[in-house]
């Protein structure tokens, strides 16, 4: 009963929101009759990825507004529901969140583009870019060296003369065609070689690099691993010493459980990004171009079993590779994705 008055009073909103905008157009042409609409303009130099002047039509500010108006009343009954209603993933048997994450991500066109388009000249709608807001919970307790870690690129200030590594330049490049993670890691961040050590370079600047492991020893009667057993969940490769962190996009990756930490699990994913992320195209190690799924796709050929052996042995001599410097395994297209996505924005809730 409470939601559907909620949805009632969403419905009123609404109406007066458009009645304001209507409004507001009259008042307008009313004091500037003469005043053409210049609309969207671009600069030649920069029309596939930036937006000289964003002058809208008085028509299209309405749309805004009621489209704006109109995702406030979708979220309003979830407001009123459970923290589960809301949840990207079941959240009933993981451990404790205690912090919590947001993200904004966004899809590219299949140019890799996101400028604004005029609505007269959107040729495909279903090309056009998809954006979408993350809410991660991470789990504290239960692996607090990941979590530590995870939160050092997450409140990153800003600093032009002298920056630093952060989430908010990650790129989602790989998505993985055998276990369906989704891979992402901070762009210009990579592991190179200093004094005979393995440290992480960003423009220019060293950085330690630090395992992300859990100190299972210490805790060994209450530390209990997390299992790959549904969508939605953060994890971090054990022997990895970059900061990525990986997705699941299946309901069941367990041969990750031997390799892989989870951390956190995405709490809400109201625009449907970890589904509409598995339906890009992406390259397979043998050159294919294939569509990802949520079912396992032999990768290299063979059954599942030779698929799985062929992966494994090609990631131990990509990491043998990286030891002696030679990064010319890291060019092969192993699940890489067609389309660009990428995160905008991060913070702390």
């Amino acid at each position: 009963q409470s939601v559907a008055t909620m949805r009632v009073a969403s419905a009123l909103i609404l109406a007066v929101a458009i009645q304001l905008a209507d409004g507001f157009q009259i008042i307008n042409r009313l004091v500037a009759p003469q005043a053409p609409s210049r609309g969207l303009q671009m600069t030649e130099e920069h029309e596939e990825d930036t937006i000289a002047t964003q002058e809208l039509y008085p028509d299209q500010q309405r749309r805004t507004l009621i489209q704006q108006v109109a995702q406030s009343i979708v979220a309003v009954p979830i407001v009123g529901c459970s923290s589960s209603a809301s949840a990207a993933i079941d959240v009933s048997s993981l451990p404790q969140v205690t912090h919590k994450v947001f993200m904004d991500i966004r899809i590219s066109r299949r140019d890799g583009t996101f400028y604004v388009k005029r609505p007269e000249n959107i040729e495909d709608p279903s090309d056009e870019p998809v954006y979408a807001h993350l809410v991660l919970g991470l789990y504290g307790n239960n692996a607090p060296n990941c979590v530590r870690q995870f939160l050092n690129y997450v409140n990153v200030p800003f600093d032009l003369d002298n920056p630093n590594p952060s989430y908010s330049t990650t790129r989602f490049s790989t998505l993985d065609t055998e276990t369906g993670l989704l891979i992402g890691g901070i762009s210009g961040l990579d592991v190179t070689t200093l004094a005979g050590g393995n440290v992480l370079q960003y423009k220019g600047k060293v950085i330690p690099a630090k395992l992300w492991l859990e100190n299972t020893k210490k805790e060994e009667d209450t530390y209990k691993a997390i299992l790959h057993d549904r969508k939605g969940l953060l994890t971090h490769r054990n022997l990895d010493l970059t900061p990525s962190f990986g997705v699941t996009t299946r309901k069941s990756s367990s041969s990750l459980d031997s390799t892989h930490t989870v951390f956190g699990c995405v709490l809400e994913d109201n625009d449907g990004f970890l589904e509409k992320v598995i339906d890009i195209p992406a390259m397979t190690s043998d050159g294919l171009v294939s569509k990802t799924s949520n079912e396992p796709v032999n990768v290299g050929g063979g059954t599942a079993v030779a698929s799985s052996l062929f992966t494994a042995q090609r990631r131990v001599f990509r990491d043998a590779a990286k030891t002696f410097g030679d990064t010319r395994l890291d060019r092969l297209p192993d699940g890489k994705l067609l389309r660009r996505v990428e995160v905008t924005q991060v913070g702390s809730l």
